[in-house]
């Protein structure tokens, strides 16, 4: 416990590292005649550890930045970050500044051994992904931490097949897919939480000359999202295309851009600068795309639907369970989209679509709700950890 003191009547205008106010206990005392203020702040709770299984940006990465933030803002948790930076990333967008810049001193693991002092020092660890490093380590203490798991996709291999190998080092599991939490033992569902931190960029005119309908696309260019399949089909779609892309290693903006060219489709499509900020995609299009052939609870479906902006989307992850009357559904045929399925819906996604997707994502991903939910999980996990030491 750390101790400040200010002269009796001395304004206090700020102490460094509060989480909250009520962090603070004003106490009167009597120092050799001379009265002052002790003010006695109390140590957090819980040291909590999250691990970033890689630093390439993603949706995951997104949603989990935001619930460390806000469960350190709750004042409860001392939070450590790690990053997994051992990989190469071919290119791909990093968050290393972005943790640096919202958490400070964050440890960049290099090589394995690093981890180890990480999740030995803490109270409990949450992590996520399929790396083994985490568990292997965990498994490898002579006492570990209490451990929860949080799975992203609805991919067998991350959510099942990984949660019965490393059973014996997780002691909870949360699900950003319903579908998922049901599969597993004893799994919970929470859902990604919504920030409008990355939606300030304002609309502007792409296409100020077309009539047609404008429909957007942001994330990481992976083959399983079918990007170059909405370029192919444009002429089909009727529509204009506006890119926020990520290149990967798979796939880059410069072999999108030429596929456009090959197309003649240059006026029809545009490229946003890649960026954390996705305001002005969303602001300038009639609908956002979700093509993708697997996803978990994609959080550019919680981002359109802070800004009321209609999604489309194939039937993947928890979208048709959590969203089924907010968001317009296409089918997939013979493994890949169906162009007339996609074409109806857009010409259907009016402004009517965007609000009720605002109003369900308003209720269903409150940030400080799903925050809450990590916390008494969090407590909970560590409870039964101490006691289990006991």
């Amino acid at each position: 416990m750390r101790l400040g003191v200010a002269l009796l009547g001395q304004r206090v205008p700020r102490i460094v590292g509060l989480g909250v106010a009520n962090d603070v206990e004003p106490h009167v005392q009597d120092f050799s005649g001379e009265l002052v203020y002790l003010l006695m702040i109390r140590k957090p709770d819980v040291r909590l550890c999250l691990v970033f299984p890689h630093v390439v940006l993603g949706g995951g990465e997104t949603a989990m930045m935001e619930i460390a933030e806000g469960l350190e803002e709750h004042g409860k948790i001392a939070l450590d970050v790690c990053a997994l930076d051992y990989l190469d990333t071919g290119g791909a967008a990093t968050i290393r500044e972005e943790l640096a810049a919202r958490f400070g001193p964050v440890t960049f693991v290099r090589r394995r051994w690093e981890l180890r002092p990480r999740l030995r020092d803490a109270d409990v660890v949450l992590w996520y992904g399929v790396s083994n490093a985490v568990p292997s380590t965990l498994a490898a203490l002579a006492s570990r931490p209490g451990s929860i798991r949080v799975v992203h996709t609805d991919r067998a291999v991350d959510g099942p097949g990984f949660a019965r190998r490393w059973r014996q080092v997780i002691d909870a599991m949360v699900c950003v897919s319903p579908a998922v939490a049901r599969r597993i033992a004893g799994a919970v569902f929470i859902p990604n939480p919504a920030s409008p931190a990355h939606l300030i960029g304002e609309r502007q005119e792409f296409f100020a000359a077309s009539r047609r309908r404008t429909l957007g696309w942001m994330g990481r260019l992976v083959p399983l999202k079918n990007v170059p399949w909405l370029i192919e089909n444009l002429e089909i779609l009727g529509c204009n295309l506006l890119l926020q892309a990520l290149d990967t290693p798979l796939l880059t903006v410069s072999e999108l851009v030429r596929q456009v060219e090959e197309y003649g489709l240059g006026d029809r499509v545009r490229f946003l600068p890649p960026g954390r900020d996705v305001g002005t995609l969303l602001r300038s299009i009639d609908a956002l795309i979700v093509a993708s052939q697997h996803e978990g609870f994609p959080m550019v479906v919680v981002e359109a639907g802070m800004l009321g902006v209609p999604v489309i989307a194939t039937r993947v992850g928890a979208l048709p369970e959590l969203f089924a009357d907010e968001i317009l559904f296409f089918d997939f045929v013979e493994g890949e989209p169906d162009a007339a399925s996609l074409h109806r819906a857009l010409a259907d996604a009016g402004p009517a679509w965007g609000e009720k997707l605002r109003d369900k994502v308003r209720r269903l991903c409150d940030r400080d709700t799903v925050v809450s939910q990590y916390l008494d999980l969090v407590e909970h996990v560590h409870f039964d950890r101490q006691r289990h030491a006991a």
